[in-house]
Parts: structure tokens; C-alpha cells; sequence
């Protein structure tokens, strides 16, 4: 996007206004010979404004015949009308240019690389690895294989389960997926109980194979026998023993907790941000992209990436720099931020434990004020999950 913006400003652009009554059709036969319009605006039923090239201005007059409408140049953009504009100063007009590449190499270049989704697996680990993989601040997108990246990392992390890498201009988003470690399995022709693996109620139990010995509602505790793979037929007294297969859905419960301090929620963030990205050393910097500030009060979020292999707080360096508007909260706004803070960190904290495909069916908070300080909170949540678990049974 950033590149199709330097090019067609290179090249020159004008912003036209056209009106009629067949805006729709206008369109349709520009689309349909080829004529490229952009940021289209519609100003009323009968008037609309667009960007073209200079290339296809010369080809509207036979659609705007056919279409019997009216258009008219707004303004002309670009470097050819800049540069016709300073065509006596040379030098003027070498810098711009000297600009433009600057700016097109800078764009081409991967400046932060950041990574989402990792809990489990060290990202500090994941960090040292893509930039092993050539997945680090200062290098040229276009030399990246992005697919075989992707598969080197699942193969050398085999705690993760999925990658993606994603170019976002001058950004590298790498997502990942944590891997479930999947539980120990069984021969199917070797024998085997099913216990419990960890404490819970029973509330559907699923069996395919072997005996159930506990009912709905049983509380049951971790290890506990829940279905046999010993089946002894009373009539015949032959006893067989077979590979358990069940699904044992049970209530279990899960606890976290959370505090916030009152001074952490003295502001609070509206949602609103604007962020700067420069290139800087410790005596200089460049602005690439630094829109002013319109917050009377705001917090700031610093990342620096080093170039060139220096050291990031004194040799040269890409810095991203977050300013995030804040509000100063009232009196009873601090006491319930504080405690909404509270139950937020402490769900966060009990879901970490929740395993994948368990169901949460209910959540209780417990607050304990902290006097002058803030709010503790414990969530305990309930959840359906599967506690079958196969043990291999020891056949005498």
C-alpha cells in the first residue's frame, strides 16, 4: 500500500469531480475499458470525486460522451506538477528525489517484529530464533521466504502447533498457536482402566468399551477408577479384559486471582492512541511518521528496535513510540475500576489452567477490600471437561 502511494505520487495524479445523473454506469465503463479510479467519494446524488492517473485522464472523453456527464480537474498531485512548480530550483528538486528513495527503501525494510499469541513457550526463545531465520529489524522484505520460515520454526518449537508471518508495512506480525500436548495413548490391544485425571463430579459419562463403576453425581477423586477394563460375565464366571474406551464429562472447578491497586486506576485509557515512528541515535533523529498529539494528558509505550547491530539506547535504533489518551477517574469510578481490574486479572489467570475444549458453566468473584490500597479477587469457575484418563492394566 505504501509503495502503490509513492509510485502513483512519482508518477502524478489528479483529483477529478464528476457529476451527472449515471454516476453508476461512469464507473462501470471505466472498470470496463480499463480506466483505474481511486479513492472514490460520492458528494451527493449527483456528484462524486475521484484520483486518476494522467494517463487514463486522457481516456475519459469518449465515456464521458456516452455517460453525457461533466468532469473537472479538482487538483493536480504529484512529483510532475511539483516539480514543474520548482523547475528553477534544481537542487530543491534533487533532494525531493533523494527523499523518495529514502522513503521507498525504508518502506521496504522490516523495522518491528512482534509476536502474538505465545504463553507457554518462552518468547525471548522465538524472538532469538526469527532472527536467526533472517526475521529481524533492518532486513529487506523481499528476501524473506515467509512459508519456510513458517515450517523451520514449527519444526525447531515443537510447542507450537501453528505459525503465520504476516508483512504489515514495515512491521512483522508473527502468530503463533500453543500445541496441546496430547495425553498418553494406549495400545488398542493392550488392556486397560480409565481414571480419573483429576478431582471433579461426574455429570455424562460416554463409555465404548469396558465397565462403568461410577454413576452421575459421583464426586470422584484424581486417579479413582471410573470405568474397568476387567468385565467378569456372572454366568459363565470367564473374565475378559479389553481396552477401556470412554468420555467421562465431569464438573471441575478452577481458581485465580487478582488484585489493582487504586493508584494504577487514578487514569484510565479512553482508547484513543496515536503513535510516532522515528529513527534516532542519541544526538539525532529522523521523523518518519510523528502526526501531532491532541491528548492534554496521555501515557507513552517506547519500543526500540537497534539497526545495524548497535546498541539500541545509544547507536542508531527504530523507535515506535504509543501515546495513549487518559482520563482521571472520579472517586466512585476508581473503587469500581478497581475492582472490575481485579476480576479481570483474576480470570485471566484461572483460564490459563482451563484446558482447550472444556466448557465454563458458571463463575463466582470473592472481593476483599484492602484498606487505602485496592481490591483482591478470587474467581472460582466451574467448567464440563473431560477427565478420562487411560491407565494400561497389568494382566497376570
Amino acid at each position: 500500500m505504501i509503495f502503490l502511494k509513492i509510485w502513483n505520487y512519482f508518477l502524478g495524479y489528479l483529483v477529478i469531480r464528476v457529476d451527472g445523473l449515471s454516476l453508476e454506469k461512469f464507473i462501470n465503463l471505466c472498470v470496463s475499458r480499463g480506466v483505474k479510479l481511486w479513492g472514490i467519494k460520492r458528494i451527493n446524488y449527483t456528484s462524486l470525486t475521484a484520483n486518476i492517473s494522467i494517463k487514463d485522464f486522457k481516456s475519459l472523453p469518449p465515456i464521458v460522451r456516452i455517460v453525457r456527464c461533466k468532469v473537472k480537474i479538482k487538483e493536480k498531485r504529484g512529483f510532475p506538477f511539483l516539480a514543474y512548480r520548482f523547475r528553477h530550483r534544481k537542487m530543491l528538486i534533487a533532494g525531493m528525489l533523494i527523499f523518495l528513495v529514502i522513503l521507498y527503501i525504508l518502506s521496504s525494510i522490516i523495522w518491528v517484529v512482534e509476536v502474538e499469541g505465545a504463553q507457554k513457550v518462552d518468547e525471548e526463545v522465538i524472538y532469538k530464533l526469527l532472527e536467526q531465520k533472517g526475521v529481524k529489524a533492518g532486513v529487506y522484505k523481499g528476501k524473506l521466504n515467509l512459508w519456510d520460515i513458517e515450517n523451520q520454526l514449527l519444526i525447531e518449537l515443537p510447542g507450537l502447533s501453528w505459525v503465520s508471518i504476516e508483512l504489515k508495512g514495515t512491521k512483522a506480525i508473527v502468530r503463533v498457536v500453543e500445541g496441546v500436548k496430547p495425553p498418553k495413548l494406549i495400545d488398542t490391544s493392550t488392556p486397560c482402566n480409565i481414571v480419573a485425571s483429576k478431582d471433579g463430579i461426574i455429570h455424562q459419562p460416554i463409555v465404548m468399551e469396558g465397565e462403568l463403576v461410577v454413576e452421575v453425581g459421583d464426586t470422584v477423586r484424581k486417579g479413582q477408577l471410573l470405568v474397568s477394563g476387567i468385565i467378569e460375565h456372572q454366568d459363565t464366571q470367564i473374565v475378559r479384559y479389553v481396552h477401556a474406551r470412554a468420555n467421562i464429562w465431569a464438573r471441575t472447578w478452577y481458581e485465580g486471582k487478582g488484585q489493582a491497586d487504586f493508584s494504577s486506576v487514578l487514569k484510565t485509557r479512553t482508547g484513543r492512541k496515536i503513535t510516532h515512528k522515528v529513527l534516532e541515535t542519541k544526538n539525532w533523529q529522523i521523523n518518519i511518521d510523528t502526526p501531532d498529539i491532541p491528548f492534554d494528558e496521555y501515557e507513552v509505550e517506547e519500543k526500540r528496535q537497534p539497526l545495524l547491530g548497535g546498541d539500541g539506547d545509544k547507536g542508531l535504533a527504530w523507535v515506535i513510540r504509543d501515546y495513549y489518551e487518559v482520563k482521571r477517574s472520579s472517586g466512585r469510578d476508581i473503587d469500581r475500576i478497581a475492582k472490575e481490574k481485579a476480576s479481570e486479572e483474576a480470570m485471566e489467570n484461572a483460564l490459563k489452567n482451563i484446558p482447550n475444549g472444556a466448557k465454563i458453566i458458571d463463575k463466582k468473584f470473592k472481593y476483599d477490600i484492602i484498606k487505602d490500597i485496592g481490591y483482591k479477587a478470587i474467581v472460582y469457575v466451574e467448567v464440563l471437561e473431560d477427565i478420562a484418563e487411560q491407565i494400561e492394566l497389568s494382566v497376570n
